[in-house]
């Protein structure tokens, strides 16, 4: 299968060599579905009908046509006039390594309360697993469009694949809950044939300038996911970053084993290391990731169709950021509510919420 897939992304590389622009205009639209194959029995989730992983062309941070890996899971049962409503899910990020891709590695304990009663309540899911993770090529990590895009043609791929509507929900977490957001401002630009009910994100990972301020304390915890920082942003920003400009001896260690750990064991490699241990200048280092994110903050306009947060008041990413947010966009005329949930911390928050989340779907694809 890879060696297939390194065939099919030389020739949409081929299709694609005059840029964004003939990508538009040339080889297979986004969405279209490269293979499909039966989800092993492992992976599948409780109360699920049929379950595919599939393999399907986007949009990369480029411009460029790319192949981005995800699953289709439709409940089980028959599907109602119209087909299935569909909720295109990002998950948490786990780390760029092909073994972390969501398609591969499941769904995580945590997960599962949200994604089955989603299953449950009658919606079909489309996940990703973003670009270059699960497929051949380095991840791009923290890139706004590029996680919109491989988002959004999930659930294209998936409108090919299974019997569901035109309506679909973004709805994502932590790092799924900005390709969520994302994909809840493009997506009537990017996917006029589809309706779009709306947005829903649990503890989203937004304000990349105020994260970034944190690597910049020296005697604060190593963020594990930094040093996938590592890997990404040469290839995003090639020229304007070099790991070894920014991390020290030991940080590129890391960063040399972002390229083989999933996010849980990088986490236990980098126990103990401090951003003073992994960077050469902390709020240089800072500084630098704040100004190559800034980019790729959550787009703060009117959003054409509703937008709600949730976060756990608990968590160790504030949840003064996701309230931040939900200010910002109601500022700008989004409608928008915010939900804390009192208690729940990042792992807890999904179980807390999923009969928010279900009433908040409800809303969405009933207006």
């Amino acid at each position: 299968m890879r060696r297939v897939l390194v065939v099919v992304l030389a020739v949409l590389s081929a299709s694609v060599v005059a840029g964004p622009a003939a990508a538009r205009e040339r080889g297979p639209s986004p969405g279209t579905p490269v293979a499909v194959r039966p989800l092993p029995a492992e992976l599948r989730l409780a109360g699920s009908g049929a379950a595919w992983r599939v393999w399907y062309v986007s949009t990369s941070w480029s411009g460029r046509r790319t192949v981005v890996s995800g699953t289709v899971t439709v409940p089980a049962g028959r599907p109602p006039a119209g087909g299935w409503r569909l909720v295109g899910f990002g998950p948490g990020f786990n780390g760029t390594p092909d073994a972390c891709a969501a398609s591969r590695a499941g769904t995580p304990p945590f997960v599962r309360p949200l994604a089955e009663g989603l299953l449950a309540a009658g919606h079909a899911v489309a996940v990703t697993d973003y670009e270059g993770i699960g497929t051949p090529g380095e991840g791009s990590g923290v890139n706004g469009r590029a996680e919109a895009a491989a988002l959004v043609d999930a659930v294209r791929a998936a409108r090919r694949i299974a019997p569901v509507s035109r309506d679909w929900a973004a709805v994502g977490y932590s790092m799924g809950g900005h390709a969520a957001l994302w994909a809840g401002a493009l997506a009537a630009s990017y996917a006029q044939e589809l309706r779009h009910a709306g947005t829903i994100a649990v503890a989203p990972t937004t304000q990349w300038g105020l994260q970034s301020a944190a690597s910049g304390v020296p005697g604060a915890p190593l963020n594990p996911a930094v040093p996938y920082l590592g890997r990404t942003l040469p290839v995003t920003d090639a020229g304007a970053f070099r790991a070894e400009d920014v991390f020290s001896p030991r940080g590129l260690e890391l960063v040399a084993a972002a390229g083989r750990l999933c996010v849980a064991d990088l986490a236990a490699a980098a126990a103990g290391v401090t951003n003073g241990d992994a960077f050469l200048d902390p709020p240089a280092a800072g500084a630098v990731f704040a100004s190559l994110l800034a980019d790729d903050e959550v787009p703060v306009a009117r959003y054409p169709r509703p937008v709600r947060l949730a976060h756990g008041t608990a968590d160790a990413l504030p949840a003064a950021l996701t309230e931040l947010t939900a200010g910002q966009l109601a500022g700008a005329g989004t409608d928008v509510a915010y939900l804390p949930v009192p208690g729940a911390d990042h792992f807890t928050v999904l179980a807390e919420v999923t009969p928010v989340v279900l009433g908040w779907l409800g809303e969405m694809f009933s207006s």
